[in-house]
């Protein structure tokens, strides 16, 4: 029997890949400029692990003789994402520019940061409003997740109200500015951005000549290529049981096998605020100013673009279990799992591949188990 081998982050890491190890193996030709180049895979990758955007980035390299020369590339560009995307204490990053000019004027940003902000209202506007970028008066406002998280008074939630709201993003693309309509006003990049960063750093790899690797930012996994040690190029993603307070041996719920590239979970306690006996999560309903109420515990989006995928676990969060999975099986795109509170999973119909139950203290409900 193969042996599984799981890599964890962090005390709220979801996802996971689990790569199944067997032997080296030498795949297809890359092509070059020059010549064609055989391209031989490691059993076990290079990796290399970086804190980055308010969580551990992990980069994993099959491609032998690639490896440090990499890592410095992605970290460099890591490093300078973060500097650019970052809402930061010290007001030092293009969206912090962007926040403290709300109201007054119009901030002109790199071509990076535009693209960014041009993907937020993208997706703020097909989800009509379900994901919304312009959350962050009320994350700042109740900080959860951090030492100093409250909850703070309906007067001073009530009055983040007229502050949020996507359709006041104002993008210029002539000037590549970016512009909130209303003063006190804040933008955050949370949501998609490690969507976002990912796909950046998977295709720097690809320009460095990697053909076979993994990104995993926090909770997200990303893949390019197929996995190597396994007859169908399939990638192993474990789903961990998304319980109040788990930590790095958290168990987990099963294992989807799957073709898929792009992995993004939402956990309801992926941040969260305990006072007395109530648990707020981190996740906001942008209508009341409070956190959502659910009945789900997680969602995975599975697919094959990061940042659409990482924008619509939120959006698939926020709907809850009946509506988002109607959502998901009414559009060909998507496709996702859904762990809910009272400890059921369901799968929507169209993914491709099996998931296998570990935790029998859990029962799928829909799609397809292993005994």
């Amino acid at each position: 029997m193969e042996k599984r081998l799981w890599w964890r982050l962090g005390a709220v890491l979801l996802l996971v890949p689990a790569l199944l190890y067997g032997s080296g193996c030498k795949q297809g030709a890359v092509k070059n400029k020059t010549s064609e180049k055989k391209v031989e895979l490691m059993k076990e990758p290079y990796k290399n692990e970086e804190f980055a955007t308010g969580t551990y980035v992990q980069v994993l390299i099959y491609d032998k003789g690639h490896g440090d020369a990499d890592f410095k590339v992605v970290k460099d560009q890591l490093n300078e994402l973060a500097a650019k995307f970052e809402v930061y204490e010290q007001g030092e990053s293009e969206f912090d520019k962007i926040n403290a000019q709300a109201g007054i004027q119009p901030v002109k940003v790199s071509n990076i940061t535009f693209k960014l902000a041009k993907a937020l209202e993208k997706y703020a506007k097909s989800s009509k409003g379900e994901y919304n970028p312009t959350v962050g008066v009320m994350t700042q406002l109740w900080h959860i997740g951090f030492s100093n998280g409250q909850v703070p008074s309906d007067e001073l939630v009530k009055a983040t109200l007229d502050k949020v709201d996507y359709k006041d993003i104002v993008i210029d693309d002539k000037n590549q500015t970016v512009f909130l309509k209303k003063k006190g006003m804040m933008i955050e990049s949370d949501g998609i951005g490690k969507g976002f960063i990912a796909e950046q750093l998977l295709k720097t790899l690809k320009k460095q000549g990697v053909t076979t690797a993994v990104v995993k930012l926090g909770g997200h996994a990303y893949t390019m290529g197929k996995n190597p040690n396994h007859k169908d190029g399939f990638w192993e993603v474990g789903i961990a049981n998304p319980q109040l307070g788990e930590n790095q041996d958290s168990p987990l719920v099963g294992v989807l096998m799957s073709g898929h590239t792009s992995f993004n979970t939402t956990n309801y306690y992926g941040r969260y605020l305990k006072a007395g006996d109530k648990i707020y999560s981190h996740l906001f309903d942008t209508k009341t100013g409070y956190p959502i109420e659910t009945d789900l515990l997680s969602v995975t989006m599975v697919g094959y673009n990061p940042t659409y995928d990482d924008a619509y676990s939120n959006v698939l969060m926020n709907m809850g279990l009946e509506k988002g999975m109607k959502y998901v099986n009414d559009h060909d795109e998507l496709d996702a799992v859904f762990v809910t509170k009272n400890k059921e999973v369901h799968i929507s119909k169209h993914i491709p591949g099996e998931f296998e139950l570990l935790d029998k203290t859990f029962k799928v409900v829909e799609g397809v188990a292993k005994d």
